[in-house]
């Protein structure tokens, strides 16, 4: 075996390494560079806003239910056509 001497030098990495990973990687520098110009969360404009009022939920809930009759209308046409066609 190595001998103490590499266990030493083992534990020196274990301990440092990860210390070091740390103040690299969370230090300003690196923040500045390259993690404040990314636009992580999406604009508040452009998100989605649940409705709030009653009256709001049933429009959405109609909306809702006319876009599905709408595609499952369409989806009926469509295999109507393919079986037509053959």
């Amino acid at each position: 075996m190595a001998g103490p001497q590499l266990e030493i030098v083992k534990f020196g990495v274990y301990v440092f390494f990860p210390v070091g990973v740390m103040l690299y990687f969370g230090g300003p520098q690196f923040y500045d560079s390259y993690v404040k110009g990314i636009k992580f969360w999406p604009d508040y404009n452009t998100t989605y806003k649940p409705p709030t009022t009653s009256k709001e939920v049933r429009d959405a809930l109609e909306k809702m239910k006319s876009e599905r009759e709408d595609r499952w209308i369409k989806a009926m046409k469509a295999k109507k056509e393919q079986q037509e066609e053959k």
